[in-house]
């Protein structure tokens, strides 16, 4: 650190270290170092530590700890950013560090609202973080998350009885600035809607992300959304003919004269 005077830091999680190269940002691990170290020991003031990206409870209390075992616990104003994500069954997601949308509401017919979230251990994270910016994927899946969970929540919602799976016909989409792991905002904008049939609901949604008062990227996308036990035996029926052409067509052995070969 080049001031210990600093009184105000940026704390993202570890998964974004590259981030934390500017001077008044820190990951968890870094923050906690630098406390341990004494560099925060002469603070005449609080230290307002302001949350971006990926920091959860636990890492949260392991700051804390760090700064009460230096006495410091009582300068700390803490910012905490880990709003409550969006329920599995509006984002079809298994686990929660991979839901991406937190805040999910309306704010008329047809718009809807959600802030990002990035879990330091989502998925799209994992194997693919290189240089400061999050990756172009993760604004993909959460426009899918949202068109999905704006469906589920304000429309598939009205048909209790029914499961519904999604399928995507179309995605045009367009990146316009770098989105680096602070606060963003997500809206999405049904401008077409066709849902008369209970069984099959067709829509098409603009979406937006804006950072820092700057719009990133934006999208169209065309979905409908398929009664689930319709379309899966459906999918049964295609995937089987699929399976019968790779084994059994032009270029292939069929697969008794593979068993019989082996």
């Amino acid at each position: 650190m080049s001031d210990h005077r600093l009184s105000s830091v940026c704390l993202v999680g570890d998964r974004f270290a590259a981030f934390a190269s500017h001077d008044n940002v820190r990951t968890v691990s870094q923050l906690v170092a630098e406390v341990g170290a004494g560099a925060y020991d002469t603070l005449s003031g609080p230290l307002l530590v302001w949350e971006g990206q990926g920091v959860t409870d636990y890492e949260r209390e392991y700051v804390r700890g760090a700064l009460d075992a230096r006495g410091l616990g009582d300068k700390l104003l803490m910012q905490p950013n880990d709003p409550d994500p969006v329920p599995r069954a509006q984002v079809h997601k298994h686990r929660e560090v991979n839901v991406l949308l937190s805040g999910l509401c309306e704010l008329s017919p047809g718009r809807y609202h959600a802030a990002l979230r990035l879990h330091s251990d989502n998925e799209l994270l994992l194997d693919h973080q290189s240089g400061e910016h999050v990756q172009g994927m993760v604004v993909v899946e959460a426009f899918r998350q949202m068109f999905i969970a704006c469906c589920e929540r304000f429309t598939a919602s009205r048909q209790p009885s029914r499961r519904y799976y999604y399928i995507w016909h179309g995605m045009d989409i367009r990146f316009e600035r770098f989105v680096f792991p602070l606060d963003a905002d997500i809206d999405c904008t049904v401008t077409d809607s066709r849902t008369d049939d209970p069984s099959r609901l067709a829509m098409t949604v603009d979406l937006e992300l804006r950072q820092t008062g700057h719009r990133c990227a934006v999208a169209r996308i065309d979905f409908t959304a398929h009664d689930a036990e319709r379309i899966s035996a459906k999918e049964h029926v295609i995937a089987a003919r699929a399976v019968t052409t790779v084994l059994g067509g032009a270029g292939h052995e069929p697969l008794a004269s593979v068993v019989s070969a082996g």
